[in-house]
């Protein structure tokens, strides 16, 4: 910036350059003078290729047509300055009095074009040895009062080889004032990304701010659909310290200034407007810090506490969000419907835009339709995965814990574990799935991932498990102990309600497909076991309940199952009959084969019976029921052996 200042104070030589040639010296050399005495002022070639035309009345003014400023010789991008014509004009009594003020200089169809080279040079430092003129050896080039200095018609190239970036600003229109109490105005338009712009800038001490010091001041900036301005302290370096604020209906053009890509925000994020208020710093290493801010999006008010350093790879953002109520596009917008889940591609470039640590708090959430509420998490996010550590998330009149994670990387994954503890069923499954058949309140764990691009394929991919513990409750749409008593499957819709007292059930998720077959309900009625699968994808059941109807006294229990299958939106609800037909024929087959067995095991005692009366008769032994072929046996044996000894003692005359 002090080259620019130089500039502006070697105009008086200029302009006096243009007293002597009017007076003593050719036309023809009035340029070498003027352009050797703006050589010597920058240290860098000046040629001046057109006609330097002075003038001495009512005021001394030169116009200087051709005027070209060279960059340093490593440059190839042509002169740092070019104009078509600059023009000067001082009044005789600040030359004759030695106060050095200019009424006005122009430039006209400047042309600018600023390098910065991969190795770190700049083509906008001037030799350190290059001497000042003559009007400036006595003060600072700031002390140079310019009544009004004014660029018409401007181009500004700026190339930054070390960034790879390139940034071209047309149809520059700029006025600036410097008085002698060292105040400096600037205002303009200008034309970047083919986004015009508007800027002023007030600065209350030049000096302090060529000297390295902060200077006080005043920006605002202008686009299609927005403002920005900054009061505060300013510097060189840059750095700031000051009050910010911020309203925009667009910041599409903005973004495209900026090079950034503007996602579409929805409606209670900032779609129709956004403002921010707040004190902001910036320092020389180049971070940015923002503290009591007030961000408005829309309808939504949140406070801000953040830091923003550079990271290696990316922005670090850290700090606090707070708000009474949080909006967030989503809920219903995307959730269940009768064509299913939504296919619509998801986005996830947003999450390498910057990595952060951002502790947030919110008296409520809304999900699209979806009311949450009192929020206590902390949102990280590390090379475009997102973490959620939830402490607490009020939920239809519970709690939900744990945490939740959005994994750019490799494409689209979420996962989670959570912990929710007595939640309302009906309005939660209402709200998440469509389903409005459930009361009740309820515990639960999930842990679950899926995978894809769009909710559908999440969906459909779904892995994990879950395990789920209800108190008292109601199923709507059915009566189920009036249609296992009543044997009546009209028993359903409208009025219809199943009371339980708790019911538990765990199962496993796979492939989008959740299973489940220890489903234990308790009532006063009796009770009901249940097993089967929940389509989480394609949004539908096929399960199967076998209530357990109490009659009392030693009748038992009447068990008819009960077949829910369809979509969740609308199942159908009926008596498994055929499973009820296989049963009753299992009991009865059961009951057939055991009468059978009873006649056979009879016949078979009978005739063992029989078969033992006439071995003892034939054998003269004492079999009883019971009596194995080994006891006859040695029954038989027993009896030969004592016949024998009888028959010998009779032989040696010792028997009867």
């Amino acid at each position: 910036m002090r080259w620019i200042f130089r500039f502006l104070g070697i105009a008086v030589t200029l302009a006096v350059l243009g007293l002597v040639a009017l007076l003593m010296v050719p036309t023809e050399r009035i340029a070498g003078l003027a352009a050797a005495q703006l050589g010597q002022s920058l240290g860098r070639e000046v040629t001046v290729t057109g006609a330097v035309r002075p003038s001495f009345w009512p005021h001394l003014a030169v116009r200087a047509e051709g005027v070209r400023v060279a960059n340093p010789d490593w440059v190839d991008e042509g002169p740092m300055l070019s104009a078509t014509a600059m023009f000067v004009r001082l009044p005789w009594a600040a030359i004759l009095g030695g106060t050095p003020r200019i009424d006005e200089i122009a430039l006209i169809a400047p042309e600018l074009t600023l390098v910065r080279a991969a190795d770190g040079r700049t083509s906008w430092t001037l030799a350190a040895h290059a001497a000042p003129s003559a009007s400036t050896q006595s003060a600072p080039a700031s002390s140079v009062a310019i009544a009004m200095a004014e660029i018409t018609d401007g181009r500004l190239r700026y190339i930054d080889e070390q960034a790879g970036q390139r940034v071209e600003i047309t149809d520059i229109d700029v006025r600036l004032t410097l008085p002698t109490a060292g105040t400096l105005g600037v205002s303009g338009r200008a034309t970047t990304q083919g986004v015009p712009l508007s800027l002023s800038l007030d600065l209350a001490d030049i000096d302090a701010l060529l000297a390295g010091r902060l200077s006080s001041g005043a920006v605002d900036l202008g686009w299609p659909g927005g403002t920005a301005q900054f009061f505060g302290q300013l510097g060189l370096t840059p750095v700031l310290t000051g009050d910010l604020s911020v309203a925009a209906t667009d910041l599409a053009p903005l973004a495209s200034v900026l090079g950034v890509a503007m996602p579409e925000l929805p409606l209670g994020f900032g779609r129709d407007s956004v403002a921010l208020v707040g004190q902001v710093a910036l320092t020389d290493a180049g971070s940015v810090h923002l503290r009591e801010g007030r961000l408005s999006l829309d309808q939504t008010a949140l406070s801000l506490a953040l830091d923003l350093t550079q990271g290696e790879a990316r922005p670090m953002i850290r700090g606090r969000v707070t708000g009474e109520m949080l909006r967030l596009p989503g809920g219903n917008d995307s959730g269940p419907s009768t064509q299913g889940w939504s296919r619509a591609p998801i986005d996830v470039d947003g999450l390498f835009a910057a990595d952060a640590e951002i502790g947030m708090q919110f008296g409520a959430m809304a999900l699209g339709d979806i009311a949450l509420g009192p929020v206590d998490l902390t949102a990280t996010l590390t090379r475009g995965r997102m973490v959620f550590d939830i402490a607490r998330i009020g939920a239809y009149g519970g709690a939900v814990s744990g945490q939740f994670v959005i994994n750019g990387r490799g494409g689209l994954s979420v996962g989670g574990d959570l912990r929710a503890s007595n939640l309302a069923l009906l309005p939660m499954l209402r709200d998440v799935a469509g389903f409005e058949r459930l009361e009740g309140s309820g515990n639960g764990n999930l842990q679950f991932l899926g995978v894809g691009n769009d909710l559908d394929s999440i969906m459909s991919s779904l892995s994990g498990a879950a395990t789920l513990s209800l108190g008292a409750g109601v199923v709507r749409g059915i009566d189920l102990a009036a249609m296992i008593r009543n044997r009546d499957t009209s028993l359903q819709g409208a009025g219809a309600r199943t009371v339980y007292d708790s019911a538990r059930a765990s199962f496993t998720i796979a492939d989008g497909i959740l299973a489940n077959d220890d489903l234990t309900l308790a009532a006063g009625w009796g009770g009901a076991t249940g097993a089967g699968r929940v389509d989480l994808g394609g949004q539908s059941l096929d399960y199967r309940m076998i209530p357990a109807i109490a009659q009392g006294g030693e009748n038992g229990a009447i068990r008819v199952p009960v077949l829910i299958r369809g979509p969740w939106s609308g199942p159908s609800i009926r008596l498994d009959l055929e499973y009820l037909a296989q049963q009753e024929l299992a009991v009865e087959r059961a009951r057939l084969e055991a009468e059978a067995q009873a006649r056979i095991d009879a016949e078979v005692d009978r005739l063992e019976a029989e078969a033992r009366a006439r071995a003892n008769e034939a054998l003269g032994t004492q079999l009883q029921q019971g009596d194995t072929v080994q006891d006859a046996r040695e029954a038989l044996e027993q009896r030969l052996r004592d016949e024998a000894e009888q028959q010998l003692l009779r032989l040696l005359g010792r028997g009867n």
